[in-house]
């Protein structure tokens, strides 16, 4: 069964999906979004992976950040720490609503990033499953803002001013490859890495793209994991793409992931 439900997180309550299986296992995942083009690249292939999660017994939370989405406030107001704060109180709801202890969050790009942050500074997430992780933020920003350039090269032909699209870039009000971010959600951005501080948790660091081994920099996030590993998939990176792609391998994997998962955060099967 699926449904809409609310919760608050700063003063505001943000819009969400409930799976909840007919039968299954005591355990929740809540799924954390990508961001701007690369969440509404990914808006259908995040839902059929919480379908084949609810499928598999999870009780599964798919929700909007502020600003984002069908939840309140206006995207230009917020960024990664206001998002952080919403994944905390989603987990919160999460464990509440479900009456399940074992909660564990999946992100993908920026929500995996987000997700293995917010794991490091709570003391009950039991595992993160990291699709695609932004390990640096400034490539990150550099790769979304060349992609902005293009598409004015191409949308503006023989009138495109480099110059002037790179300085909305500097602006107080930045386009970010079509969306309108602060200069603080920007620098944010920017300094987005990894946490120092180590997830003690079952961690599955999973490298998204046209090779079965993951890249080294992705086995080494999950090496500096007491419990971490990295796995590799060959699938089109569907948060860059328009258009159906089938995730089923990937829910497979996860689902697989998850079940060699102790109940109790001990060693893994």
């Amino acid at each position: 069964m699926e449904r809409i439900v609310q919760f608050d997180s700063g003063g505001l309550l943000l819009h969400g999906i409930l799976h909840e299986p007919d039968e299954g296992c005591d355990r929740c995942i809540l799924v954390c979004d990508p961001f701007a083009e690369e969440k509404k690249c990914a808006h259908r292939p995040l839902v059929d992976i919480a379908r084949a999660l609810c499928a598999g017994g999870y009780t599964v939370l798919r929700f909007d950040y502020r600003g984002c989405g069908n939840s309140p406030g206006d995207f230009v107001d917020y960024g990664p720490s206001d998002w952080e704060e919403d994944i905390r109180r989603a987990t919160v709801f999460l464990r509440a609503e479900s009456g399940r202890a074992w909660i564990g969050l999946a992100g993908l790009r920026l929500g995996a990033t987000l997700a293995l942050r917010v794991a490091t500074s709570m003391a009950d997430i039991a595992a993160v499953i990291l699709w695609e992780p932004i390990l640096d933020g400034q490539t990150y920003v550099r790769q979304n803002l060349r992609r902005s350039m293009i598409k004015a090269m191409l949308t503006d032909g023989q009138k495109f001013d480099a110059d002037a699209v790179a300085q909305k870039h500097r602006s107080e009000v930045v386009d970010f490859d079509g969306y309108e971010i602060s200069a603080r959600a920007m620098g944010e951005l920017q300094a987005l890495k990894p946490p120092e501080a180590l997830f003690p948790g079952q961690a599955l660091v999973l490298n998204i793209g046209p090779r079965d081994e993951p890249h080294p920099d992705m086995t080494r996030l999950a090496e500096a994991l007491p419990a971490g590993s990295a796995l590799g998939i060959r699938l089109e990176p569907f948060w860059n793409r328009i258009g159906l792609v089938d995730i089923r391998a990937l829910a497979d994997l996860t689902l697989g992931w998850l079940g060699s998962c102790p109940p109790d955060g001990g060693e893994q099967a």
